[in-house]
């Protein structure tokens, strides 16, 4: 039965992810539209954000790392893992959530990778649109990241549906619904969590990295619960308020600011430093 439901999904999860995540942008845009409190210029650079993502993820992960992550698991893997065994799964994707955790970690402490991640952090609201402002760096340079996958012995087609299923979830985390604490609290990412990874206030700055699993932030020290109430956006009072600002991001005021320093080994120093 447990075999059976994932092979279905893995067949399934671009449908899922799709249906999921069109239901809640919509109910949302209706809800604020009611409400009176739809912002369209910063869900038009929301949409455009995903837009630019999705052409790079397309182009970056069909065309190059797909190949590339195929060829290593049919002539270089280490293990064979049986994609029938749902233990299978379950490690590869806790596997799959740690690397994610300290990846989420490094593009907050580097300069580099935060004037990409820094889009995703923008909005001065937090909703489903938020979710999707997605910048299209990201799509270039993390899919390398996986290269452990084929190397393990993980299918990357099945992997793709544990990718599909993580970002559904990541999806429903940007709400301001669901107040109440649970047990869930104690060891996922719930949207109280990613509540405060959004935060510009203080005493939330670079807090709850996990993706899914919040145990990573509470071994690791990172893990802050809300409780004061959140202020979104970037800290400094920057913005991005546009199609062409989320296409650039911060790497037009990092590289002005790089060409600033005495050398070329104090730029890439300044690049590599935390922002």
């Amino acid at each position: 039965m447990a075999s059976s439901l994932l092979q279905w999904y893995s067949q399934h999860a671009v449908i899922v992810f799709a249906v999921a995540s069109v239901s809640a942008l919509v109910g949302e845009t209706l809800h604020r539209a009611r409400r009176r409190s739809l912002d369209l210029r910063e869900s038009a650079t929301s949409l455009a954000s995903a837009a630019g993502f999705l052409v790079a993820k397309n182009i970056i992960s069909k065309l190059v790392i797909f190949s590339l992550s195929m060829y290593l698991y049919q002539n270089h893997r280490l293990f064979t893992l049986d994609l029938s065994n749902v233990y299978v799964w379950i490690g590869v994707f806790l596997i799959r959530d740690f690397v994610y955790y300290w990846v989420h970690r490094t593009e907050h402490k580097v300069r580099v990778l935060w004037a990409s991640h820094m889009i995703h952090h923008s909005p001065d609201t937090i909703g489903f649109a938020t979710a999707i402002r997605v910048p299209w760096m990201e799509a270039v340079y993390k899919p390398w990241i996986g290269m452990w996958v084929p190397l393990l012995g993980f299918n990357p087609v099945a992997f793709i549906a544990l990718d599909v299923f993580a970002a559904t979830l990541g999806q429903l985390q940007h709400t301001t619904a669901c107040r109440k604490r649970t047990l869930l609290d104690e060891v996922f990412v719930t949207p109280s969590a990613h509540r405060v990874h959004h935060a510009s206030n203080k005493e939330y700055l670079d807090k709850n990295f996990g993706a899914v699993f919040i145990i990573w932030d509470r071994m690791f020290g990172t893990y802050e619960r809300e409780t004061a109430p959140v202020v979104y956006g970037l800290v400094g009072g920057k913005s991005i308020d546009s199609a062409s600002e989320a296409f650039v991001g911060g790497y037009p005021d990092l590289m002005k600011a790089a060409r600033r320093q005495a050398s070329p080994k104090a730029r890439l120093s300044y690049l590599f430093a935390a922002p």
